[in-house]
């Protein structure tokens, strides 16, 4: 491993006092960009940063705590990326193998123990999510076909519905809850299993993230492209469209139901969200005027996780966290 130690109070961008300020994670060294996509309880944060300056440099999984950025490694080939850590430090994504080909597995990087892979029920495999038992889910793929998975004491097994349906994890809750999507061949559709029984939404679009209580956030498709929290008790809230988007779209959900994502203008311009419970939308503060921004993950006291553009034209971008 690897680690870099940063000044965070010199790397905070301005921004008014009363609004959630923004912290550069920085990049692992001899690369330009990295991006944040989890953080768990106690504000650790994992992501990808490329390592080199060529053209499509691999990228690397870091874990940023207490300022210090640590290279985690791979599984013996040039590229990994952590997805996703609860809150024990334990840090699930996928890496390319030895070899070369291109074949990645899922992993798990535990502190003490360093990575492990978890191998695949096909060909590649992701890891996407990680609950505080340690069960891990993910996806793969197998003759053509998207999978999902969930490993748990060692033993990876498919998840199986009941209409013989694809089905996209892309988290687990403390409950074992699962929240992703149903395959179909052209649309998804959010859905959560348990046990072997899958409850589907009804809606026509993709999870993207489950939180404990079991609310489900994703991105639905009804003419438009809008953002929306499946509730636990089966309703669903359409959440408040920023001024002048066209789209928007969730990435991740908190306890108190609070979401983050994007919104994206009809010029293309991206930026961070944050919405409130109730689907009142905010928009995060950039590194520079007209800087785009996504934010991909938030813990229970409101910290936020993602990339943030270094200019307005676009180009390199960083791993930033935004604290409320």
């Amino acid at each position: 491993m690897i680690a870099v130690v940063l000044a965070t109070s010199s790397q905070a961008a301005p921004a008014l006092a009363a609004g959630p300020q923004v912290v550069v994670l920085g990049n692992l060294p001899g690369g330009c960009c990295s991006q944040a996509f989890a953080v768990n309880d106690q504000g650790v944060v994992v992501g990808q940063s490329m390592v080199g300056m060529g053209e499509n440099p691999p990228e690397r999984p870091f874990r940023w705590q207490n300022g210090v950025l640590t290279d985690l490694g791979t599984l013996g080939g040039p590229r990994a990326v952590a997805t996703a850590i609860n809150n024990n430090g334990w840090i699930v994504g996928y890496s390319e193998l030895a070899g070369g080909g291109g074949l990645a597995h899922a992993f798990l990087w535990r502190p003490g123990h360093g990575m492990t892979d978890l191998g695949s029920l096909g060909e590649t495999s992701i890891a996407t999510g990680i609950n505080d038992s340690g069960v891990v889910v993910g996806r793969y793929v197998a003759d053509g076909q998207l999978h999902g998975f969930r490993w748990a004491n060692g033993v990876m097994a498919k998840i199986v519905t009941p209409t013989g349906e694809g089905f996209d994890p892309v988290g687990v809750n403390r409950n074992g809850k699962i929240g992703g999507s149903l395959t179909a061949e052209y649309s998804g559709d959010p859905a959560w299993w348990k046990n072997d029984q899958t409850v589907a939404s009804g809606l026509s679009g993709h999870a993207s993230a489950i939180n404990d209580n079991g609310d489900v956030t994703g991105t639905y498709w009804d003419g438009t492209q809008g953002a929306f929290v499946w509730r636990a008790d089966g309703t669903v809230l359409h959440l408040t469209m920023p001024a002048g988007a066209r789209f928007a779209a969730t990435n991740g959900i908190n306890e108190s139901r609070h979401t983050v994502g994007t919104r994206t203008t009809a010029s293309g311009n991206v930026r961070a969200v944050y919405w409130s419970e109730f689907g009142s939308p905010r928009l995060l503060p950039g590194l520079v005027p007209g800087g785009q921004s996504t934010a991909y993950g938030v813990n229970r006291r409101g910290q936020t996780v993602g990339q943030a553009n270094l200019t307005a034209t676009g180009g390199d971008y960083v791993a930033v966290l935004w604290t409320r």
